[in-house]
């Protein structure tokens, strides 16, 4: 598994948990890391590790990271974003601010899982949106 892919179980796992109650939030990662291969789980322990802390991570932030989507994806109501589309932005937010990991990675990866999961218009949004954060978070 490849942070690429542990980033899109992870966008999956938040797009989830948009039709779920908080409290399913601890069962629907488990279920996804029952469901991997027991031979993959034990080679990539430092790779559930960095899923576990993305996924967590962004529930912990939540409010703070939904606060700089609202004030960044300019005349779009938040209700108006795609559940996918806020999903990736909610992981690439957290990535941003909250972790090391390189703006331009941050950005990329978000755009990459963008072209594979949501719509053609989706990556360009997602683009802009992370932009405006890059640069609130600057300021």
């Amino acid at each position: 598994m490849t942070r690429r892919n542990a980033r899109e179980l992870v966008m999956q796992m938040i797009y989830e948990g948009n039709f779920h109650d908080e409290t399913e939030r601890e069962r629907i990662i488990y279920d996804k890391i029952r469901e991997m291969d027991a031979e993959e789980k034990k080679r990539n322990k430092a790779m559930i590790e960095f899923i576990e802390s993305l996924y967590f991570g962004i529930f912990e932030h939540l409010q703070e990271i939904d606060e700089l989507i609202e004030k960044s994806a300019t005349n779009w109501s938040f209700a108006r974003i795609a559940k996918v589309d806020l999903s990736i932005l909610r992981l690439a937010i957290y990535e941003l601010k909250y972790t090391d990991v390189p703006q331009k990675v941050a950005v990329n990866e978000a755009i990459e899982i963008a072209k594979t999961f949501s719509t053609e218009k989706s990556p360009r949004f997602i683009n802009g949106v992370l932009g405006s954060v890059i640069k609130e978070i600057e300021a």
